[in-house]
This record gives structure tokens, C-alpha cells and sequence, in this order.
């Protein structure tokens, strides 16, 4: 069985709030806030209140900076599946099922999401469980569409390529400054960048002192908009 991606205290440690990181995986933040404390509602047929728990672990209570690189993570990865057209509705179900299988609380970051997850949520048609869409490789799309913007080391989740920035690389790595959106070829912080162009620089200066061409900078620019 995998060990849990507890032995990096960088992967570990809170870095972001919850609105930041909701922004960072583009998720809406009152939802990334559902998915970090959970969330009680009214039974429609009962007319009783239910809960549903946390789907993202290792998030501190409180406010302030509480979410963790591999809770940020997981919020990815759970935006992915909405965005695929899996409703919560069955992406809670689907959480529950992969951590019993694969065998951790941490199974949503575990590389086997990639390999097997997607057999493990879609094999139980014999009246289990079913959390793929009318019975269709709605989660194989998701893996090959999704997932594999993720790097994994040792196992784990260990570093995000945001997908929405389509023609440059931005990554999001605990080691690298501080866990803030980077432009992965040189290292600079996408906020960094943006600061110059918010300070009315002009493009074509802010794109040569970083090495962007004109389409590499507009992506950035609309991304942040």
C-alpha cells in the first residue's frame, strides 16, 4: 500500500486561503469552501438537516491560510470531474469509493487515479455503484484530459500545469515561489509579472525583460482578468 505524501512538509503545510486557492483552480469559492469544511443542508423529503463532510483533506479551521499544496490539489482535481460533467452527486460517492479501494485518505493525489481509478469507479455496473455518466467513459475523458496536466513524484501529486493558460506553461509547485502560479520556463511568478502590466509598463518591454512573446503575455493577462 502507498504511503501517505506527508513526509514533504511543503506539500503539507497551509499556503493559500480558501479564495485563493479556489481562484488558483478556477472552482467557484463558495464551492472550494464546501469542499474544504463541508457543509449542512435541508432534506427535501425529510424535511431534516443532513451533512455532507469534508472532500479535501488537511485543511485548517479558521480563516486566514489554511489550505495546504495537496488540498489544493484535490480541489483540482474535484473541479476536473465537475467540469467533465460529473455532478457532486456522484464526485462524492466517487471520492468515497477511490479512498477505500486505492487505500488512502489521500487517494484523489495518488498516481493510480491515472492507471486504475478510472476501472475502479466504472466496473461496478451490476447494480453498485455507478458514478460514470449514462454509463460512458465520461472519467477516461477526465484522465486524459485533466489529469494528465498533473506531475507526480513518488506517487503523489507534486506539481499542477493550469491548464487554462493555453499558450504558455503555468505551474503551480509548493517549491516554487511559495507555491504561486509560475510561468514554468522562467521561473517567474505569474503575479510578478502581471504587477508591471497592472503599473502600465508597456507590453513589449514587460515581454522582452521576461523573455514572453505576444501571445505568451496575453494569455497571462486574459487569464488574470
Amino acid at each position: 500500500m502507498q504511503t501517505s505524501p506527508a513526509v514533504d512538509v511543503a506539500y503539507t503545510t497551509p499556503i493559500y486561503s480558501q479564495t485563493e486557492a479556489a481562484r488558483i483552480v478556477q472552482a467557484p469559492a463558495t464551492s472550494f469552501t464546501r469542499w474544504a469544511q463541508g457543509h449542512r443542508f435541508k432534506q427535501r423529503t425529510k424535511g431534516e438537516w443532513g451533512s455532507s463532510p469534508a472532500l479535501l483533506t488537511g485543511v485548517r479551521p479558521g480563516r486566514g491560510v489554511t489550505v495546504p499544496f495537496t488540498a489544493l490539489a484535490e480541489g483540482f482535481i474535484i473541479e476536473s470531474f465537475r467540469r467533465a460533467g460529473l455532478p457532486m452527486a456522484r464526485i462524492r460517492p466517487a471520492v468515497d469509493v477511490l479512498r477505500e479501494e486505492i487505500g488512502l485518505e489521500n487517494a484523489l493525489l495518488s498516481e493510480r487515479l491515472m492507471t486504475d481509478g478510472a476501472e475502479i469507479l466504472y466496473r461496478n455496473g451490476e447494480g453498485d455503484l455507478v458514478v460514470v455518466r449514462n454509463h460512458q467513459g465520461v472519467f477516461n475523458e477526465v484522465v486524459s484530459e485533466f489529469l494528465k496536466s498533473i506531475t507526480y513524484r513518488d506517487g503523489f501529486v507534486s506539481i499542477i500545469h493550469l491548464p487554462a493558460f493555453e499558450t504558455v506553461d503555468v505551474v503551480v509547485d509548493p517549491h516554487r515561489n511559495s507555491g504561486q502560479p509560475t510561468v514554468d520556463r522562467i521561473g517567474v511568478g505569474v503575479e510578478d509579472i502581471l504587477s508591471r502590466v497592472r503599473a502600465g509598463e508597456p507590453l513589449a518591454e514587460v515581454g522582452e525583460d521576461f523573455g514572453l512573446d505576444a501571445r505568451e503575455l496575453r494569455s497571462l493577462i486574459i487569464q488574470a482578468a
